[in-house]
């Protein structure tokens, strides 16, 4: 989330699609389009999902739940 505030305080569309990893660290493209064109940043997002398939984490980010 923290890639979009910039874009969305100038008030641009922006769009983040994770890409893979690389030394087992996350990495991504962000697209960010002129205002109004947010057709074009989803767009492009398909492209890069169509080209790289949809990525999915391997290890849930989210801490395990406490059982008792």
């Amino acid at each position: 989330m923290r890639l979009c505030t910039v874009t969305s305080f100038a008030g641009v569309p922006a769009v983040a699609v994770p890409t893979g990893t690389r030394d087992g660290l996350p990495c991504g493209v962000q697209v960010v389009g002129r205002a109004f064109r947010e057709d074009l940043c989803l767009a492009a997002a398909q492209a890069v999902e169509d080209r790289l398939g949809v990525l999915t984490p391997v290890v849930d980010p989210r801490p395990a739940a406490v059982t008792r």
